[in-house]
């Protein structure tokens, strides 16, 4: 062949090739996922790209859980069945070397599908929200010592620190005491429920997450900040209110009967935001794109 009749036989070649890659989703290298002991503590899905496990994905979640990381969405994002929420499902998966995080995301999304036999679809829903913004005399938030780069907070070393008392009845973290991550703690009495944040190096965004779980209803960052922040937040709800968010490790449940916070109502989110990290919660209603699961397998397939 000559070296003009190579040249279009290798650029077939070639753009056939690249066309069976795009065609093949991505996928880990080895992968298990099986319902979970309910009587052992697997903990949470840690691992891929930018923490300290960076070659594998291993742990439990819900499928909701697992849905959420594949397709980088929100808890209020994703609809289907009420199983989704209620059962956990082991995963252990490796990934191939050099993986980014939007390219696990995607080999997640081929796992699901494939072990769960998912159909989904989006649509966007005119939904009720509240927008998370700077509230009139400016924000009160101290800029963390670090940049925020480095591991996912969930893969950092965590201790529960020594709380004492406060002068207001409120815990407080002990003198000579650090938290490498946030920490969270409820107090909870008969007339009421207090909670309290201390967060470590978070965004905005991360706080419009937990407030999302605390009202049950989409919160959208708009204050435009972009740093990551060291603050504590504290508000209390009623017994019959919204429920208190479970992000992280799991909160220490204290009665505190003697704590003013059973007798005094306190602060609720709506208050304690301008009051304590200047920001504000508006009331709105806004499009959200939605994933919602028409079918999947209860028990997954293929291990």
């Amino acid at each position: 062949m000559s070296p003009s009749g190579f040249l279009p036989a290798l650029m077939v070649c070639a753009c056939a090739a690249a066309a069976q890659n795009a065609a093949s989703p991505l996928s880990f290298e080895a992968a298990s996922v099986k319902l979970a002991n309910q009587d052992h503590d697997l903990g949470p899905l840690l691992g891929g790209p930018g923490t300290s496990s960076p070659g594998q994905l291993h742990g439990a979640a819900s499928l909701k859980t697992l849905l959420m990381r594949a397709y980088r969405l929100k808890d209020y994002q994703i609809g289907g069945p009420a199983w989704m929420d209620s059962e956990r499902y082991e995963i252990a998966a490796k990934i191939p070397g050099g993986a980014t995080r939007r390219e696990v995301a995607l080999m997640l999304q081929s796992l699901l599908t494939q072990r769960f036999g998912l159909t989904v679809h989006r649509e966007t829903r005119e939904l009720p929200m509240y927008a998370l913004e700077v509230a009139k005399a400016g924000p009160k938030l101290k800029v963390s010592a670090t940049d925020g780069t480095g591991p996912d907070s969930a893969d950092a070393t965590f201790f529960s620190p020594k709380l004492t008392k406060g002068t207001d009845g409120f815990p407080e973290i002990a003198a000579g005491q650090s938290l490498p991550r946030s920490y969270e703690m409820v107090v909870g009495g008969s007339d009421g429920i207090m909670y309290k944040l201390w967060a470590r190096r978070e965004t905005v965004e991360q706080l419009a997450d937990r407030l999302s779980a605390q009202l049950s209803r989409p919160v959208v960052d708009k204050t435009g900040l972009k740093d990551v922040y060291d603050f504590a937040l504290t508000w209390t709800v009623d017994n019959g209110g919204a429920g208190i968010p479970r992000t992280g490790p799991p909160p220490d449940m204290i009665e505190m009967h003697s704590s003013p916070i059973l007798s005094d109502p306190g602060l609720s989110i709506f208050a304690a935001l301008p009051a304590q990290l200047g920001l504000k919660l508006e009331a709105r209603r806004g499009p959200l794109e939605m994933l919602i699961v028409d079918k999947g397998e209860k028990m997954p397939i293929g291990n």
